[in-house]
């Protein structure tokens, strides 16, 4: 809403603003995002406060502060065994002797193959002990993926039990914990704390601590090594947030092959309290709500796939689950939260397991990833690394000493994920879509993977949207979707849904819930009701293991008709969707009045009739729209082609107002219509002065001027080479650059002397640029800008190369358009045509509507309109916004439609009256 600053006091104005004049200006900003190209807020945004960290301590510090405190309690109990702290210090530093004395410190690389036991947290402290990293390998991996790890890792010796040595490549030498001799060379060595001095060599929080391969997009994984850097602070992180003590007792249930294990024997060591060891056929379900019960665990880090499978019942001296791995469904808080602290956490293998962690979550209230851990930045950014709004959705970069070093032997990788922010921080891009609450809350809500999103029929579909939609169901607790691809090559969405203690589910029932809250196109083709969630072995859900579905709800219906083809192609045409089907919803699809708009001009264009824009709001899919202007393709419409101009080309009904208002105001910037792009790199800038010509030669509404004649405004088209619109440098500093643009937006044009466009090339840095390009009203619109932006990379590629654009003449321009639209509408004073007939039909429905809404205002209205406004913003829930979707889509309206009549009863309710004037 925009409201005239003369007439509204400042203490008014300020009560019903939320952003104000900085929002007005960042406005101007690229379209992607929404967001200034330069901005002091955006500056802001991107160095958020970070708490301070502690001091860098090594992994072999941490184990002998936790020894230290407390040497006789508890540290590892497995099946039924126990080993104090200082047991388990003593025989890791055997361990770790017999490695040193191998040569193994600092920067080498020792592969640990062993399933989840005492065996394997104790080949990680000895690994520790030494300096060296660990990565560990899944003995249970096919063998082609662990002799693939062990030679990118450059492993240079492995430990394992007898058992398995086998099994394993023989590319690097094995010690088995277990055989007789190894058993006998490492308790022969003294069991006292590894020093200092005994490493081959000084170990630094630069070094590796580990090395965790995770899954590659290319089918191969990538070694991420995560240095010590970030240790101490995760250590201080989790005493804060978990609160366990020296009496807890912790979970370790993860893979060993995972970082999450990680953090769980991190949990311990960092209050000296016990580990309870999950044996490796205790992973999820009843085997594993036994172990809980039965070792009395009191604080847990389970996946929510793995808390769905476990009973709750019976577990009540579980004080604290945090949720990781994956994305925490509202109904997984709703069944653990009550009676524990329950917390979600977040963080990729790139930045030291945990980057994020909420508070305490309570249901019903929304599930976010909480706030960054101390001494790391989040940064919630858009493709050019510009900081969003909050409310809007981007992509979350992390900084700080806990990053990772890269991708180990993949420096083509590392340099796509791990980037430079714009003040030279390095970040690493996670991949994952969040949002920040419009209320400036610092916690962030998890939207999901940014590879999670996939096509159908060519619109972008995001599967948490859907997962989110299926959890509101009665009975489902837990919902995933997957995109499948049917033998005929089309893509379709399978959704699969879990039961909350073993409630019924209706797949019916469900899919009839989610078509009334999600478009047709992302309403999924199946549902399949699952009595187990299949889990990887790290606790996640393993996608490959989903069933098919045994049949396809939805059957897609193919236009069969010449007409029903063309309206299909037309749908596809203007959405951007490849394959549209009989049954297909203009709506439903996205469309909304202006699409709809321009849907009916260009099938009346290639059908050769009027077809009203009205037909499409009462009959929007294809087949309905189909049968309905069958009747009315006669070809009986006059063709726009170029003709044969006269001298004074005259001005469409559309120019005519642009005109006359400018003539009213030449210095007015009302109808100015922006854009702004932000550009990094090499930029060739008389390469751009030519695509600017070359544009402005393809384009006649772009070189023509509107002279006055006899008080009259006609057309004036100039010649390509006598209308210049000149590129102009401007050196600009990041803080004058904001001013700067607002005043290349808001500079007026006299149209009957100037050609109707402007180019600004603010100059920032050496490889930053703002390109400013205003166009008048009189010679484009919105719609305009895409095409203009889209010529104008085109022109720039070419002229770059050293070579002209190579396009085709256009068939038409907008001068043979003002001519056809005086042809068909007609004169004016003939009562017959049609111009007659729509002004009086206009007149007749406008009779008797104010001039203006009297509104109450604190101050009376200026003599003159100064068209300067303002911005109010307002925060709309989800609920209610579901509401409005779903009230539009009942009356076959599009959003837009429903919140503006929203909009004309609220003006109705203040000015009194029930004819408004918007």
């Amino acid at each position: 809403m925009r409201e005239a600053r003369p007439v509204v006091s400042e203490a008014s104005r300020k009560a019903g603003m939320q952003q104000g004049d900085g929002v007005a200006r960042e406005n101007v900003g690229e379209p992607e995002s929404g967001r200034p190209p330069v901005s002091e807020r955006g500056r802001e945004r991107r160095r958020p406060a970070r708490r301070r960290g502690s001091r860098a301590i090594l992994l072999p510090q941490l184990l002998g502060t936790a020894v230290e405190r407390n040497p006789s309690a508890p540290a590892v109990m497995f099946e039924d065994r126990s080993w104090t702290y200082a047991e388990i210090d003593a025989d890791s530093s055997r361990l770790a002797r017999a490695l040193i004395d191998r040569g193994l410190g600092p920067e080498d690389i020792v592969a640990i193959s062993l399933a989840r036991s005492f065996e394997s947290v104790l080949a990680i402290w000895a690994v520790a002990k030494t300096g060296a990293a660990f990565v560990p390998v899944d003995p249970n991996y096919p063998p082609d993926r662990v002799a693939y790890m062990l030679a990118d890792s450059g492993a240079a010796i492995g430990l394992t039990l007898a058992a398995t040595v086998s099994s394993l490549p023989d590319t690097v030498e094995w010690l088995a914990l277990d055989d007789p001799q190894s058993r006998a060379e490492v308790e022969a060595l003294s069991p006292a704390p590894v020093s200092f001095d005994e490493r081959v060599s000084v170990l630094r929080p630069e070094n590796p601590a580990y090395v965790i391969y995770t899954s590659g997009s290319t089918g191969r994984p990538k070694g991420v090594p995560v240095t010590h850097s970030g240790l101490s602070d995760l250590v201080q992180e989790m005493v804060d947030r978990f609160g366990a003590t020296a009496s807890s007792r912790t979970l370790h249930v993860a893979s060993p092959s995972f970082d999450a294990s990680v953090l769980e024997w991190l949990m311990a060591i960092s209050v000296s309290a016990a580990m309870v060891v999950a044996p490796p056929d205790a992973f999820a379900g009843a085997e594993l709500t036994e172990l809980l019960r039965r070792h009395r665990v009191t604080h847990a880090l389970i996946t929510p796939a793995v808390l769905a499978s476990l009973d709750s019942e019976g577990l009540d001296g579980l004080e604290m689950v945090v949720s990781g791995g994956e994305a925490c469904p509202p109904d997984v808080v709703e069944r653990w939260a009550p009676g524990r602290r329950f917390l979600n956490a977040y963080g990729p293998t790139e930045a030291t397991i945990m980057t994020h962690c909420s508070g305490a979550l309570e249901p019903g209230r929304p599930v976010t990833i909480g706030t960054p851990v101390r001494n790391l930045g989040a940064y919630v950014l858009d493709s050019r690394l510009n900081p969003v709004a909050p409310g809007v959705a981007g992509e979350l970069y992390v900084s700080g000493p806990a990053l990772a070093r890269g991708y180990r032997g993949r420096p083509g990788l590392t340099a796509e994920r791990f980037v430079a922010g714009p003040d030279g921080t390095r970040l690493y891009r996670t991949g994952d879509l969040v949002r920040a609450p419009r209320s400036g809350d610092d916690e962030l809500i998890y939207l999901g993977r940014n590879d999670f999103q996939i096509k159908i029929r060519g619109l972008r579909v995001e599967l948490g949207e859907i997962d989110a939609a299926l959890a509101t169901s009665d009975g489902v607790d837990f919902a995933i979707t997957v995109g499948r691809e049917t033998p005929a090559g089309e893509m379709r969405l399978v959704s699969y849904v879990h039961s909350a203690g073993g409630v019924e589910i209706d797949a019916g029932e469900i899919s009839a819930t989610v078509s009334e809250m999600l478009p047709a196109h992302m309403v999924p083709s199946a549902i399949v009701v699952l009595d187990d969630v299949p889990l990887t072995p790290s606790g996640k859900i393993d996608r490959a293991a989903l069933p098919e579905p045994e049949s396809v709800s939805v059957q897609f219906r193919p236009p069969a008709t010449a007409l029903e083809v063309a309206v299909a192609e037309e749908f596809g045409a203007l959405l951007g969707v490849e394959c549209i089907g009989l049954d297909d919803d203009l709506f439903a699809l996205g469309g909304n009045s202006l699409v709809a708009t321009r849907l009916a001009a260009r099938l009346g264009e290639r059908l050769g009739t009027r077809v009203p824009a009205r037909l499409l709001f009462e009959h929007s899919t294809v087949g309905e729209l189909a049968a309905l202007i069958e009747p009315l393709a006669v070809g009986n419409e006059t063709p726009l082609v170029a003709q044969t101009r006269p001298e004074l080309v005259p001005l469409s009904l559309a120019q005519q107002r642009m005109w006359f208002l400018n003539r009213l105001n030449p210095g007015s910037a009302a109808n100015n219509i922006p854009v702004a792009i932000r550009l990094s790199g090499s930029l060739d800038v008389d390469a751009l002065q030519a695509a600017v010509s070359d544009v402005v030669a393809r384009h006649e509404s772009l070189r023509t001027v509107y002279p006055e004649v006899d008080g009259v405004g006609f057309q004036k088209v100039l010649g390509a080479g006598d209308a210049v619109v000149e590129v102009r440098v401007e050196d600009v500093s990041a803080d004058d650059a904001p001013g700067r643009v607002v005043e290349a937006v808001t500079t007026g044009f006299d149209v009957t002397l100037q050609v109707p466009v402007r180019v600004r090339l603010l100059r920032v840095a050496p490889q930053e640029h703002l390109l400013v390009v205003v166009i008048h009203h009189i010679s484009g619109d919105g719609f305009s800008m895409g095409p203009l932006t889209r010529d104008v990379v085109t022109a720039y590629a070419a002229r770059a190369a050293g070579a002209a654009p190579g396009w085709s003449a256009l068939e038409v321009q907008y001068a043979d358009y003002s001519l056809w639209q005086r042809e068909v509408l007609g004169d004016e004073s003939d009562p017959e045509s049609l111009a007659a007939k729509q002004i009086a039909f206009w007149k007749q429905s406008l009779d008797g509507l104010p001039d203006q809404l009297d509104l109450p205002t604190d101050r009376p209205r200026p003599a003159e309109q100064s068209f300067a406004g303002d911005d109010v913003e307002f925060d709309i829930d989800a609920d209610l916004h579901r509401k409005l979707v779903e009230l539009a889509r009942a009356r076959n309206s599009t959003l837009f439609m429903a919140v503006h009549a929203a909009f004309a009863v609220l003006l109705a309710r203040l000015s009194g009256t029930e004819d408004i004037t918007v």
